[in-house]
């Protein structure tokens, strides 16, 4: 998964940097939720594409059981690139406007951000002026 945000989201992310960076969770996206669906007002927006643009390639990792070869793995992205590179970056984009309700629940904290080294190096990333 990637994201990405302009600088005006990233300012209206400021006044939540406490709750974001004590929240434990090591997966951020998790942490944007939970902000969203307390601090962050109105709620953060998110457009989904129909087809991935970044891929994940650290299935070899931690998480993976069995054999794993990361260069076949690689080979086979580069593949699926190649042979939708006419699509990559298209002209225009169309919007569709949501076809089913979304649930927002508060997400569950998974761990892993629990060091207050962690919170004191986060909470220095909103201090930085852009």
């Amino acid at each position: 998964m990637g994201m990405s945000m302009d600088r005006a989201t990233w300012q209206r992310l400021q006044p939540c940097a406490e709750e974001f960076c004590r929240f434990d969770d090591y997966n951020w996206d998790w942490t944007l939720q939970h902000i969203s669906t307390g601090c962050l007002k109105p709620s953060i927006g998110v457009m989904v594409p129909k087809s991935p643009r970044i891929f994940h390639i650290g299935e070899c990792g931690i998480h993976h059981k069995g054999k794993c070869n990361a260069d076949d793995l690689v080979k086979k992205i580069n593949g699926i690139l190649t042979t939708n590179s006419e699509f990559l970056f298209p002209s225009s984009l169309q919007l569709t406007p949501k076809t089913r309700p979304i649930r927002s629940r508060e997400p569950k904290a998974n761990g892993g951000w629990g060091d207050i080294r962690d919170h004191t190096l986060c909470m220095t990333y909103g201090r930085t002026t852009l």
